[in-house]
């Protein structure tokens, strides 16, 4: 698909990862970094806004220069204070009537398909609808989209689930197959099951 939406990415990626050997964005799953991985799944999206705190030196220090060049890296001072800070630092970097796409970098078993169709069913969403959020077995995950107009409610936030959860009549719940809305990881344990179902998928051509 050539056209671009307007739909704009925030990759969160400023946590720690004490448990880890390497950050998060840099942790492997085949040949592509987790943050590699996220923006590939962005590529049919704005520009994606990287958040990068915790070794952020490190990370930029790592990234070829190929990846930098898909991105719009910011630096988030504040990345130990939560997740919340995050999306603030990236959101300014946001042009005011965009929507925008809060991405969590640890989730490593998303596709672009997946990112593909909740942007279409942002796009032909009702009005009263101003966030779409993916659903598996009843339970909510990532990625999730805010319109335009939700900008002012996450900067008074203490955070982003606070706001989802407010007024449930305007959220869009998307149906989908797959536990990857769901499924991170933030150890050495949790990074081996994510890798091994990485690798399954890939064998199964789903990657």
């Amino acid at each position: 698909m050539n056209r671009k939406r307007k739909i704009s990415p925030i990759i969160l990626a400023a946590g720690d990862s004490p448990r880890l050997e390497i950050p998060k964005p840099l942790a492997l799953f085949g040949e592509r970094t987790t943050l590699q991985i996220a923006l590939d799944n962005c590529a049919h999206l704005r520009k994606p806004v990287v958040v990068l705190g915790s070794e952020a030196s490190r990370i930029q220090r790592a990234l070829p220069s190929q990846t930098l060049r898909k991105c719009k890296i910011v630096i988030n001072r504040r990345w130990r204070t939560g997740q919340l800070s995050s999306l603030l630092t990236g959101l300014q970097h946001v042009p005011q009537g965009n929507p925008f796409l809060l991405y969590p970098v640890d989730y490593p078993l998303l596709t672009k398909e997946l990112l593909d169709r909740l942007a279409k069913e942002y796009e032909k969403r009702y009005e009263k609808h101003l966030i779409v959020s993916p659903t598996f077995r009843r339970r909510e995950g990532h990625p999730v989209i805010f319109a335009p107009k939700m900008r002012a409610e996450i900067f008074d936030a203490e955070t982003a689930r606070e706001v989802v959860q407010r007024e449930r009549k305007r959220v869009k719940l998307v149906a989908v197959g797959t536990t990857a809305i769901w499924t991170s990881f933030n150890s050495l344990s949790t990074y081996r099951k994510c890798l091994c179902e990485y690798l399954r998928q890939s064998n199964l051509g789903r990657f």
